[in-house]
């Protein structure tokens, strides 16, 4: 019952939501920093607007969103710990019920927060490029070439290199956590044992 309890906790913290918030690595604190030129701010928020166009955002993100969901499900499936749990029915239905959740969840906060991802997008491009850089940018764009990379580049995630690399790198994830949580959870009777 431990161990099963062990591998729900587990799944809860690589479920697509959390991955998808934590793919980036977390930078400490720093100074305040400096608001972008006004000029570079605008040049970059219709370069968001030109390769991200407002009425294609969201589904621009689902796309994305959606294979590396269906990774991340398959990685874990292929879990031995997790294929032995989800061999009772019971425990599969609500497996699958706690990942439909998750998917949801996600979608919703994604949504919720795309005004605030693009502002922050192009607050990024501002400080990194002038507005003369962010002008190339935005003729590369409307180039044939430009137009099927915006066209491309959020479905990139379900080519089937990208899809079958993070299923491994998933399912080692997968090995690895059950055996360091194995580890922790003798390693915290221990200390339970040694109060008694």
């Amino acid at each position: 019952m431990r161990r099963n309890a062990s591998l729900i906790a587990l799944v809860a913290m690589l479920t697509p939501g959390v991955a998808f918030a934590q793919a980036a690595p977390v930078a400490a604190p720093a100074a305040a920093v400096a608001e972008p030129d006004a000029a570079r701010l605008a040049s970059a928020r219709q370069l968001l607007d030109q390769i991200m166009p407002p009425a294609t955002r969201e589904a621009m993100i689902q796309s994305m969103l959606t294979p590396m969901q269906a990774n991340m499900r398959q990685g874990i499936m292929q879990s031995e710990g997790m294929q032995k749990m989800l061999g009772d029915p019971k425990a599969k239905a609500a497996f699958d019920q706690f990942l439909a959740k998750q998917d949801a969840r996600t979608g919703t906060m994604l949504r919720e927060s795309l005004p605030g991802m693009v502002d922050a997008m192009s607050r990024a491009y501002a400080r990194r490029f002038d507005v003369a850089q962010l002008d190339d940018l935005k003729r590369f764009f409307a180039t044939p070439t430009g137009q099927a990379y915006v066209a491309n580049s959020f479905s990139i995630m379900a080519d089937p290199d990208i899809a079958a690399w993070q299923r491994k790198l998933m399912s080692q994830a997968m090995t690895h956590m059950q055996d360091d949580i194995a580890a922790m959870v003798k390693d915290i009777e221990a200390t339970q044992q040694d109060k008694k």
